[in-house]
């Protein structure tokens, strides 16, 4: 079995949080064994579709606790009865679909019904009375519904020293920006690095000058002899693309290191997987192992390549992870056809002469492997725990008279340069 090292360009952890574009999702998504070959022309059929669909290609089987058969024996007479032309059955589907796939212990899991989506994970954080969204967010957010700004935004003139700070933000659409800050903290101390998506190689040779800049200063920090620890901040960072993980962690070892294990399917079997492969991280051109002390930042918005990075970081004898439980989406996302699982098109409803684009009712956007840890635990739908656990509220990060304070930095500062 051919190991499975975590530095494919192809394979992208990412999860929308909040607001999803539909129509940028609702394209083909290439599979291998898709069931909806043939038109669907009513509710029935794109059930027994989607219903298909998930037997064959879901990867979590053997750990989640949905009963896929009792699914089946509930909601397919339910759906023969409703007629897919008419809006109100529409919305009676949407609501049967979102009941479906509640429990689904993937926290990547989106399903895109027509005209809608749905993110059991979120869902469930939002039940949590304690969890705050987007309060970690480091790219330029509007006031919250409080009028406050989320204090990220102005980390550069809160803890960062004035001649150290190097800032850059990438417009990377027209409703999406990445934003990095780097700097050192405490006349010197600690140097400081944090970013708003896992774009970093993409940024960095893609183009983009500023960025380049930032990270440029970032690695050059990592050899400076008057520092005396290191803090990565992934705090609500949703992930991005997997060949970080060897860009960024692979910049503080010396040699490659094993810190889990992934597996898919083999077969349309529910339980048909592949033998677990062993996940690697390994160190860029030149890089020398970071021997001082380093403290990684993430909490219940760290997600996908965000935990992977503090799992791994983890394993270094000088880590310390500070924060709060992440949000618990460790499966890799690729392809379809890749790893003969993973997310896939339901309902094929047309498809258009012109061009040939065929058109379905929806699709699942799902992982396509299962990631253990190298404790041999599985913390998909989980999170991952801190080592020192911090929980924030507003209350105590905005506090009177406009001053602003982070509990956990202060923490993780103290922890470098007690």
């Amino acid at each position: 079995m051919k190991r499975f090292i975590y530095n494919s360009h192809k394979i992208t952890l990412v999860l929308a949080l909040s607001i999803v574009c539909f129509s940028s999702c609702k394209k083909e998504i290439t599979t291998v064994n898709q069931s909806g070959s043939t038109l669907t022309g009513n509710f029935s059929q794109v059930f027994n579709d989607f219903w298909n669909n998930m037997n064959n290609n879901y990867v979590f089987w053997s750990i989640d606790t949905t009963n896929w058969d009792n699914m089946y024996k509930i909601y397919n007479p339910l759906f023969s009865k409703l007629n897919l032309n008419d809006s109100s059955d529409e919305t009676t589907a949407k609501g049967y679909f979102k009941k479906m796939v509640d429990g689904i212990v993937d926290s990547h899991y989106t399903l895109f019904p027509d005209g809608g989506f749905i993110q059991p994970a979120h869902d469930r954080k939002l039940k949590n009375p304690v969890f705050i969204e987007n309060l970690f967010k480091t790219a330029p957010f509007s006031p919250s519904a409080d009028g406050k700004f989320y204090y990220t935004n102005l980390i550069d003139s809160l803890y960062l020293d004035s001649t150290s700070k190097h800032i850059a933000i990438d417009t990377v659409s027209s409703n999406s920006n990445f934003m990095i800050v780097s700097g050192t903290i405490n006349s010197g101390e600690v140097l400081y690095l944090s970013f708003s998506s896992f774009s970093l190689v993409s940024e960095y040779q893609g183009g983009f000058p500023k960025v380049k800049a930032v990270l440029d200063y970032f690695f050059s920090q990592l050899k400076n002899t008057s520092i005396k620890g290191l803090i990565i901040d992934v705090r609500g960072n949703g992930g991005g693309d997997l060949q970080d993980l060897n860009f960024l962690v692979g910049s503080l070892i010396s040699s490659p290191f094993h810190f889990g294990y992934s597996r898919s399917k083999n077969g349309n079997g529910r339980l048909d997987y592949t033998p677990w492969a062993d996940a690697i991280v390994t160190p860029t051109a030149g890089a020398v192992a970071y021997t001082k002390p380093i403290v990684v930042l993430a909490d219940g918005e760290s997600v996908s390549l965000s935990e992977i990075t503090a799992m791994s970081l983890k394993l270094l004898p000088n880590t310390t992870f500070v924060g709060d439980t992440t949000w618990g989406a460790n499966g890799p996302l690729t392809e379809n056809a890749i790893f003969n699982a993973g997310s896939f098109n339901f309902g094929k409803v047309g498809t258009e002469i012109a061009s040939g684009n065929v058109s379905y009712y929806g699709n699942a956007y799902t992982s396509s492997t299962m990631f253990k840890y190298i404790d041999n635990k599985i913390y998909e739908g989980k999170g991952f725990p801190p080592d020192v656990d911090i929980k924030v509220t507003l209350n105590n990060i905005f506090l009177p008279n406009n001053i602003v304070n982070d509990p956990q930095l202060n923490k993780a500062i103290s922890i470098i340069t007690p």
